[in-house]
């Protein structure tokens, strides 16, 4: 009989080690289970937060690969601008000096116009001719043309204080006036040189 208990015992025993175990086994399961979603939601959150930020990245990297592109252009441009003028300013000064120092150009321009205003708009009568005082003193002696001494011995070819270099002729009815300073050489010779400049300097050539 004491037999018998101890059997029933140990029975029900086992049978309750088994169920708790079981029962065990099935909450280690769920939580295994639960577990691993976690770590599969943390790791799609991680790799969307990973994407994002690579995604944000190339955006900023490409803003700025355009901004600094845009920079560079920009700067090459004022470059090339400032180095053009640089060389365009100097050589038509010096162009120009050149120019206003010989004075045998000098009365071949002022007689050539003088001539052309003769031949087409009228009198040389109705001119006066406009020196530096400079000018007028070495210009004295070789105005031998029977235009340029007709204008000086009707004493139109004068000294204008404001002409620091060149000349005017002024059409006395008309108000008409053809002006040749330095600053107007300069100025012709900078528009004339600035366009073969920059294409001297900045054109590739076929062997570059």
């Amino acid at each position: 009989m004491a037999s018998k208990i101890q059997e029933l015992t140990e029975k029900i025993y086992q049978e309750g080690v088994d169920k708790a175990q079981n029962q065990a086994n099935i909450l280690l399961k769920e939580t295994e289970d639960k577990a691993a979603g976690i770590i599969n939601d943390a790791q799609q959150i991680a790799d969307n937060i990973i994407q994002e930020a690579e995604k944000k990245s190339q955006e900023i990297y490409s803003s700025l690969k355009e901004e600094l592109q845009s920079i560079t252009s920009q700067a090459i441009a004022i470059s090339k601008q400032k180095i053009t003028n640089s060389i365009v300013t100097d050589s038509s000064k010096k162009i120009t000096k050149v120019l206003f120092d010989d004075k045998h150009f000098l009365r071949a321009l002022i007689l050539e116009l003088v001539k052309k205003w003769d031949m087409g708009n009228g009198s040389i009568d109705d001119l006066s001719l406009f020196l530096s005082e400079k000018q007028l003193k070495e210009l004295d002696g070789i105005f031998k043309s029977t235009a340029l001494q007709t204008l000086q011995s009707k004493n139109k070819i004068l000294f204008d204080p404001s002409i620091k270099n060149g000349f005017q002729i002024i059409s006395n009815s008309e108000g008409f006036k053809v002006s040749f300073s330095d600053e107007d050489l300069e100025t012709f010779f900078k528009k004339f040189m600035k366009p073969r400049i920059q294409e001297y300097l900045f054109t590739p050539t076929e062997n570059a």
